[in-house]
């Protein structure tokens, strides 16, 4: 029994030590990744700069000037709408863009993988690490402008751990689809509804206190919602909530653990089914 135990652990920890002892391969993948983003474009990686500037300008226009939706301090930390979506906003890009590209991860990949004999964990990992690089440029501009509006706050390097956190829960997810993409291609016209009904079921675009008392039960089933709120604490409150962090750190290594762990019992079946 333990001795199962011990391999499960071994076997869900891999691509860690894949991506320790290969890290120049991750690195390339991931590389490769961006620049397939935006071969062919004349801008190229300069994108990563420009989207995010144009979405944030587009956004608080939208939201301040011409909807002029309102939030309270008291109950968001905040009275700019624009910032309240926005510090949800980036997260949920996190997770949305790596959910979105598992689909791909594998079957995008399946000559190599046929081909060539490498740890192919390191590719889900090389897809969230450029996820989290191209969209970490925005929230970092983003933050610099949160800054100038509300202050730099000490408790803002609570955002490493929660990026770690969000690192784990996103690559057990995209480990999961990623694996089963292969052997059900229908995922791939799913995963865009997936996500899609998942944002609207994520605080991003309202608060938690306009939902009805009796769905938040069911509102904290959903981790980004969690996510959300613990951003939402550190960047507008200047808060940590301790007991949320618990939560989260729970659900992300539960979830790591459990799509990792079924993602490598699968690899080896790959290359058949490519």
């Amino acid at each position: 029994m333990i001795q199962t135990i011990v391999q499960a652990i071994l076997l869900i920890f891999k691509p860690v030590t894949s991506a320790v002892n290969r890290f120049n391969l991750l690195r390339e993948f991931t590389i490769r990744e961006i620049r397939g983003r935006f071969a062919g474009s004349f801008a190229g990686v300069l994108w990563t700069l420009i989207n995010p500037v144009v979405n944030i300008c587009i956004y608080i226009f939208i939201f301040s000037l011409v909807l002029r939706i309102r939030v309270t301090v008291e109950d968001t930390g905040t009275d700019s709408f624009a910032l309240f979506f926005l510090t949800g906003f980036f997260p949920w890009l996190f997770f949305a863009d790596a959910l979105s590209k598992a689909s791909g991860v594998m079957v995008g990949n399946a000559g190599l993988i046929t081909r060539v004999v490498f740890p192919v964990e390191i590719l889900p990992m090389a897809s969230v690490s450029s996820v989290f690089i191209t969209n970490g440029i925005g929230f970092f501009i983003f933050l610099i402008y949160l800054g100038f509006q509300t202050g730099f706050h000490v408790i803002w390097l609570c955002l490493f751990l929660l990026l770690i956190l969000q690192c784990f829960f996103v690559m057990g997810i995209v480990n999961l689809f990623s694996a089963v993409c292969v052997f059900i291609r229908d995922m791939t016209e799913l995963l865009p509804i997936i996500v899609m009904v998942w944002f609207y079921a994520s605080p991003v675009i309202y608060p938690v206190s306009m939902v009805p008392q009796s769905f938040h039960f069911v509102m904290f089933l959903n981790p980004m919602t969690e996510f959300v709120i613990l951003y939402r604490k550190v960047l507008l409150m200047n808060t940590i909530d301790t007991g949320l962090i618990f939560n989260v750190a729970i659900v992300s290594f539960v979830t790591y653990g459990i799509g990792t762990w079924i993602f490598m019992r699968l690899k080896h079946a790959f290359g058949d089914v490519l």
